[in-house]
């Protein structure tokens, strides 16, 4: 038995198969298995809000291009 795995949501019931899969194993039976993860899917806005209560928190004490600079000058 050979196995494919990839990640997909359900659109109305459909699962669309990618496609690289498209004509994999064409009109043959195949063995359907669906698992969900249980924890709830954060989304692109969620997850933007999550990163953004963050912004401001650090202080830096130079420059960062100027700092990136300096490192790449202790290569040469």
């Amino acid at each position: 038995m050979q196995a494919i795995e990839f990640n997909a949501r359900l659109n109305n019931g459909v699962i669309e198969l990618p496609a690289s899969y498209h004509h994999w194993r064409e009109g043959q039976p195949v063995k359907v298995i669906v698992l969900a993860d249980d924890s709830p899917a954060e989304t692109i806005e969620s997850a933007a809000k999550n990163i953004n209560r963050h912004a401001g928190k650090i202080s830096l004490g130079q420059d960062p291009l100027a700092f990136q600079n300096g490192i790449r000058d202790e290569w040469a």
